[in-house]
């Protein structure tokens, strides 16, 4: 099996002023090993759970189904606001052994500094 990059891109529904999901696909393009063929997945929803976010299940699935090597965000709230919700992935991705990139944090699993 082919494995990818993830870019997950979300953009509130209370803040439509933030940053739109399109420039955080761009940006993370930037991070992405070969970004023409990173899966994208991308929504406009809350980030209070991930519970009800089809995209990002579905990217989860790719992560459990051994699809996805590395999943890179603009800034770690576009996963969750909610610390529980992105320490649940957190401990799910690093048993898949999906690395982790944000880009606007100091957070990047693929380096020994990150």
């Amino acid at each position: 099996m082919i494995q990818v990059e993830a870019i997950y891109a979300r953009q509130s529904i209370e803040k439509k002023e933030s940053l739109s999901i399109e420039q955080q696909i761009d940006r993370c393009k930037l991070r992405a090993t070969n970004p023409d063929i990173a899966e994208v997945y991308f929504e406009s929803k809350s980030g209070k759970s991930t519970l009800n976010r089809d995209e990002f299940n579905r990217m989860m699935e790719g992560v459990r189904s051994g699809r996805i090597s590395k999943i890179i965000v603009y800034r770690l709230d576009r996963i969750s606001r909610s610390l529980a919700d992105f320490a649940k992935m957190w401990d799910e991705i690093k048993f898949y052994g999906v690395q982790f990139i944000s880009c606007t944090e100091d957070f990047d699993t693929t380096t020994p500094m990150g």
